[in-house]
């Protein structure tokens, strides 16, 4: 008889929708860890040519990847906001591991407690991975030294590009951060002017630079939460930090 994977199919499907960006799910007390590591390989290429509904000349997952883990191999999906569609993902991916024949147990990786205050307004970028750890400063690692952490402001995303090229982070405020970039220019950067998404103008006032400094390149972005009936009470800046190579 064919084995199955043994799951809980409604926490997996409950997991995906809440996280359809950060998607994780390992495959637990595996007796075979090649085998194991290969059908999560083969799912992921399965959801890679998963058609969006909407675009069917898209996909609807924008990455998908297993690697291995310290306890079993680990299936990575970034949906972006495609949170509606986690239960045909999790039916893809439980149809090739059942396909495999394999033993084990599939189930979703929570993230430790991340070491800022996760707001998901802030939460623009995409490409990236949430960071465990900060530096002693509380910075993202690769900020380089006398980075200008805005005043009284709070930390509420750290990232880390998938690739490792450049890390993110945004802050939160009760007032504008209109006077940031004038901090990053006196810093040493020298900015320059970018379009940002009409929809994000209209509906956060979002403004956008690019800029140059000794030590890298990256682009700072000022806006506020979507506009509420009673007008923003929250701000935010976010920079992306590109160290020179």
């Amino acid at each position: 008889m064919r084995r199955v994977i043994d799951r809980d199919e409604g926490e997996l499907i409950s997991y995906v929708r809440g996280r359809p960006g950060t998607t994780a799910l390992a495959l637990r007390e595996v007796g075979d860890a090649a085998a194991a590591l290969g059908a999560l390989r083969s799912a992921a290429a399965a959801l890679r040519r998963m058609p969006h509904p909407d675009v069917p000349a898209d996909s609807l997952v924008s990455w998908a990847s297993a690697l291995p883990g310290d306890a079993g191999p680990v299936l990575h999906i970034d949906m972006q906001d495609h949170f509606a569609y986690a239960r045909r993902v999790v039916h893809a991916v439980l149809d090739a591991l059942d396909a495999a024949g394999l033993d084990g147990r599939l189930e979703p990786v929570h993230p430790p407690v991340p070491p800022f205050e996760y707001d998901a307004d802030a939460d623009i970028v995409t490409g990236a991975t949430f960071l465990e750890a900060l530096d002693r400063r509380g910075l993202p690692p690769a900020f380089p030294d006398g980075f200008p952490v805005p005043g009284g402001a709070v930390l509420v995303i750290a990232q880390r590009a998938r690739d490792g090229t450049w890390e993110h982070a945004a802050w939160r405020r009760d007032r504008p951060f209109a006077d940031f970039p004038e901090s990053l220019g006196r810093f040493g950067c020298e900015l320059e002017p970018a379009e940002a998404a009409d929809l994000l103008v209209r509906a956060t006032g979002m403004t956008r630079h690019l800029f140059r400094h000794p030590a890298g390149t990256g682009s700072v972005s000022t806006y506020h939460e979507y506009e509420p009936p009673a007008g923003p009470s929250r701000w935010y800046v976010s920079v992306v930090w590109r160290p020179a190579s």
